[in-house]
């Protein structure tokens, strides 16, 4: 079995369909866009990229969602 610390940096990395798995997917596909601001067509397609539902993101998965990307630019 897997060690906590080993889950946690599998949920970090996205590699889980946990709900901040599936943010931190969205977010480090993210970060790699060479544009300096994301708008909702790329929002969208990235989500559909990572397996993701972009209707299923609630105001506190997008408050989620740019915290994560703020750690990682």
């Amino acid at each position: 079995m897997f060690e906590a610390w080993q889950l946690a940096m599998m949920e970090d990395y996205g590699l889980m369909d946990t709900n901040t798995g599936l943010i931190n997917r969205v977010a480090r596909r993210l970060a790699q866009s060479p544009n300096d601001s994301i708008d909702t067509a790329e929002f969208r397609r990235t989500c559909i990229s990572c397996g993701v539902d972009p209707d299923s993101f609630t105001q506190s998965d997008l408050d989620q969602l740019q915290r994560k990307l703020n750690e990682l630019t």
